[in-house]
């Protein structure tokens, strides 16, 4: 159930990143085959932007509340050498094999990873508030967009608190795998921002200490779900090789 609920998240979350910024996508492509529709076109991605914001949202909502919900089974292939459950031969069915045990994880890596969650919590936390308050102040509906971010950030530190569990661990590292993903390809409409701005930049309609702090908060978030991603993958990495040595 939990898997289903994940995938159906990853779907939703891809699909309002698709829609999101498919104006922005063909723009782009379309200004490398030399045609003129990117021209018009990019500027829809003010519209399908939000939309697609809102359904990456709940997408991911659906996705990290299934990972939260992971059991032990969920990991025992990918984890361990012998799964939760052992079918009986010829039959097909599960046999009751003994529950499966996720060890935890050692001291010091567990308090690594809290920590270091914690102080991405905090990077991301003060780029928003700087965003909305100083470079983009008074942005309306989209100052809601710009902290969500934090949201996500301060989930992700709330499931780190059971790190020290093996259990605690793969759910954080299963959640935040989805999050970072979506961070990751959400970090593509800041681009968009900057590249905006550099063209007014040139009519002398854009302040420049606006531009570049507003550049920088905005792909902080993008920045910190690739070093998340790269963090975690290299944690669960730590967490395999210490259940195959033992």
């Amino acid at each position: 159930m939990t898997n289903n609920q994940i995938k159906t998240g990853g779907i939703l979350a891809g699909a309002g990143c698709l829609f999101g910024l498919a104006p922005l996508a063909i723009s782009f492509a379309a200004a490398g085959l030399g045609s003129d529709i990117g021209n018009t076109l990019h500027w829809y991605t003010l519209f399908t932007a939000p939309a697609g914001a809102v359904v990456v949202i709940v997408g991911l909502v659906t996705a990290i509340v299934g990972a939260s919900m992971s059991t032990p089974a969920d990991f025992a292939e990918s984890i361990t050498s012998t799964p939760g459950q052992e079918k009986t031969a010829g039959t097909g069915t599960p046999s009751d094999a003994k529950p499966v045990e996720l060890p935890p994880l050692p001291s010091g890596l567990a308090q690594i990873v809290k920590i270091a969650y914690a102080f991405g919590f905090v990077v991301v936390l003060v780029s928003c508030v700087m965003r909305v308050t100083i470079f983009q102040p008074f942005s309306g509906i989209l100052t809601l967009f710009d902290l969500v971010p934090v949201f996500f950030a301060g989930w992700l530190v709330f499931l780190a608190r059971n790190a020290h569990e093996g259990l605690g661990f793969l759910r954080l590292y299963q959640s935040q795998f989805v999050v970072s993903i979506a961070g990751c390809v959400v970090g593509l409409w800041p681009l968009y921002i900057l590249d905006t701005s550099l063209g007014l930049l040139e009519y002398g309609d854009v302040d420049v200490f606006q531009l570049v702090g507003s550049a920088i908060t905005s792909l902080i978030p993008a920045v910190a779900s690739l070093a998340s991603l790269i963090f975690a993958g290299v944690a669960r990495s730590r967490y395999r090789r210490g259940l195959k040595s033992s």
